[in-house]
């Protein structure tokens, strides 16, 4: 009898319990985890993300009034020494206090890591070492990991640093009226990211593209896409297709051997359709040439095609 009430007795242990040890913390959802009552109040706000340029481009704006034209989005995952997630808060631009998290945590180490981008949805954090984005796409995107001890309550700034390479083609002549968006598609980068390395970790195959509308015809313009480079420095091999309306091939142009690196423009500028009827340069002889150059801050490398 006694040991039928022992049993008993651990099993309602083990039901109380349960629910305690099981749960778990839905990433998609933005408001998290529900701050804890007897919690140390933690307050985390950017301070300089957007004050980080492309060198070659315009001053960055302050903070204040340039946090969300920087980004759209921003995630602030919070894990427990263990790995496992403790809590996520994600924030868009349009939320009260975007860049700002104010919250309550139970005395202990914790690892915060922070991404700010302008992607499709909300990343999927499969471990502080491995970050994915939705559809694979990837934006401008800022990244910050800080370790922390929460014994009492404080405030901590934050300093995102860039994490993507930019490739950006310059179309030096005319559009055709046939071309209704350009194609990207291009291997050597990542569009998985690892923020404790600050570099990509898979080998992607990724494509993009950009809409041509009918006010882009008739002249010159450029593109942009974005991927994580693997190490300091990497390359790319991209194949740039422009597509009419039937998904047609109009002109097509390979550039192998891309050199990139993070925080980087790699500049392909030329005339991309050479003398393509109703485009190009008027029916020119069809050389075709790109120029390379490079912009360090975001740093340009710029390319002649």
């Amino acid at each position: 009898m006694m040991r039928k009430a022992s049993i008993l007795s651990s099993l309602l242990l083990l039901a109380i319990l349960l629910p305690v040890s099981c749960e778990k913390v839905n990433l998609e959802e933005p408001e998290g985890r529900p701050e804890v009552k007897d919690g140390i109040k933690v307050r985390f706000s950017i301070t300089d993300l957007t004050r980080i340029s492309f060198e070659g481009e315009d001053k960055a704006p302050e903070v204040e009034s340039g946090l969300s034209a920087a980004c759209t989005r921003i995630s602030f995952v919070i894990y427990q020494p263990d790995g496992t997630v403790y809590d996520a808060k994600h924030q868009q631009s349009a939320d009260p206090g975007f860049g700002t998290l104010t919250t309550s945590l139970p005395a202990g180490n914790y690892r915060i890591i922070v991404l700010a981008h302008s992607g499709l949805g909300i990343p999927t954090f499969e471990s502080w070492e491995r970050v994915k984005f939705k559809d694979n796409k990837v934006s401008d995107t800022f990244y910050c990991v800080k370790d922390i001890k929460v014994a009492e309550g404080g405030s901590y700034e934050l300093e995102l640093k860039r994490a993507v390479s930019k490739f950006r083609l310059v179309v030096g002549d005319a559009i055709p009226r046939s071309v209704t968006r350009m194609k990207f598609y291009y291997t050597g980068g990542s569009s998985t990211f690892d923020p404790i390395t600050g570099f990509g970790c898979v080998n992607s195959r990724q494509t993009e593209y950009r809409e041509v509308p009918a006010d882009m015809h008739g002249a010159g313009s450029q593109f942009e896409v974005f991927t994580f480079p693997h190490a300091v420095e990497d390359k790319l091999k991209i194949t740039v297709t422009a597509l009419n309306a039937n998904n047609e091939t109009v002109v097509e142009h390979v550039f192998t051997a891309v050199p990139i690196k993070c925080n980087v423009i790699t500049q392909y500028s030329g005339n991309f359709f050479g003398d393509t009827p109703g485009g190009g340069q008027g029916g020119g002889n069809g050389d075709v040439t790109f120029t390379l150059s490079f912009d360090t801050s975001w740093t340009t490398i710029t390319h002649s095609y």
